[in-house]
């Protein structure tokens, strides 16, 4: 067959074409991404997500695991800080941590020195700026919402109760992360250990002594309270509840009221309280009086008996005079020595230990 010049021209281009062709979609083929592998071998690694503190209001706070330094207000918090974290974790001192020269405290954190003490008032925006800690943690809402509007990391913090006191020593553990988050674990585990042990033994006792604590001769706890808690777990009857005393840090009853209660047992927060409760003639006929059986809160880091994170031993110091026969298994002086090894990391020597529970009149100067 013969082919003539227009049909093999058109052939021609025909040809030209489909090189053309091919080569533009080898082209985009080179082009194209990769296909994601399907081999099994191959991870995809995803980031780990942010997780946020919250604070005991339920209110985000801080990353967790981001916080050095931890600003306080209050002795409790800045002492749950010292054993969640060291000294290294203190950005201050709150108010009432005792750091004089006969203290507990200076020989437990000799380099605290160099801290400022801070009150609730002083948590301004400004001098809160100036120190830059990672969080600051207070029980002041309106210094929590000021702060907040500043970009300062802040938690409320405010503890009354066995639970409460775990719920704060947590969250300033998960806000630092690593050691101090596992040593907030363990501090939980031991402190409902604590309650589950005594409520037990204090389940087969008879009688319901009544205990009576108070914080000034006229000011007293009640229900739903730090010495509500310990009083009842031991099988007393807290006579600041059946007062009609309310809130957290306690409220005003009468001497009368007091007398006429009668307690079996008065426990005061401070020495010159049981010297005014035992020596002034009108609180004579008083059965505790009496008896004899009006004591001192111990104190270690913290008083014992009110929100701090020795409340646990609060619990066992208090078995030896609350129903005292259906405790008589438990060692106090042994499980304060445990509590702080255990905890601080700090072994007390015995006039440490006599300081802690008023056997002596100061530790440094028994040492």
């Amino acid at each position: 067959m013969t082919i003539s010049k227009k049909g093999f021209l058109a052939a021609g281009i025909s040809m030209m074409l489909a090189f053309a062709l091919a080569a533009c979609n080898s082209q985009q083929e080179s082009t194209d991404p990769e296909p994601e592998s399907t081999d099994p071998g191959t991870e995809v690694v995803e980031p780990d997500p942010v997780v946020m503190v919250l604070d005991m209001k339920g209110d985000e706070c801080v990353e967790a695991g981001t916080v050095k330094t931890v600003l306080t207000v209050n002795s409790v918090a800045t002492q749950m800080v010292l054993m969640c974290g060291g000294e290294s974790a203190a950005a201050t001192l709150g108010q009432g941590f005792q750091y004089g020269d006969d203290s507990l405290n200076i020989k437990m954190f000799p380099n605290l020195g160099g801290l400022k003490t801070f009150t609730r008032a002083d948590a301004t925006v400004e001098n809160v700026a100036a120190i830059d800690p990672g969080l600051v943690v207070i029980d002041v809402p309106d210094t929590v919402a000021a702060l907040r509007e500043a970009d300062i990391p802040v938690a409320y913090l405010s503890v009354t109760s066995p639970e409460t006191i775990m719920q704060a020593v947590q969250m300033i553990g998960e806000a630092m992360g690593g050691d101090a988050e596992a040593k907030a674990a363990q501090y939980c585990t031991y402190y409902n250990g604590v309650l589950e042990e005594m409520g037990a033994l204090a389940a087969k006792v008879s009688g319901s002594p009544k205990v009576l604590y108070l914080r000034s001769e006229t000011k007293t706890i009640g229900a739903g309270s730090m010495p509500d808690s310990w009083i009842t777990t031991l099988g007393g009857v807290n006579v600041g509840a059946e007062l009609g005393a309310s809130g957290g840090a306690g409220s005003d009853v009468t001497t009368e009221a007091i007398i006429g209660a009668d307690p079996d047992i008065i426990i005061c927060e401070n020495a010159a309280l049981v010297e005014t409760i035992l020596t002034d003639a009108k609180y004579a006929d008083m059965t505790a009086v009496k008896n004899g059986a009006v004591y001192q809160a111990p104190l270690g880091t913290a008083v014992w008996s009110m929100g701090t994170a020795e409340a646990p031993l609060m619990v066992y110091w208090a078995s030896q005079y609350i129903n005292p026969d259906a405790f008589t298994g438990i060692d106090p002086d042994k499980k304060t020595i445990e509590f702080f090894q255990e905890f601080y990391g700090y072994t007390l020597s015995g006039y440490e230990l006599d300081g802690i529970f008023h056997r002596t009149t100061s530790v440094a100067a028994a040492a």
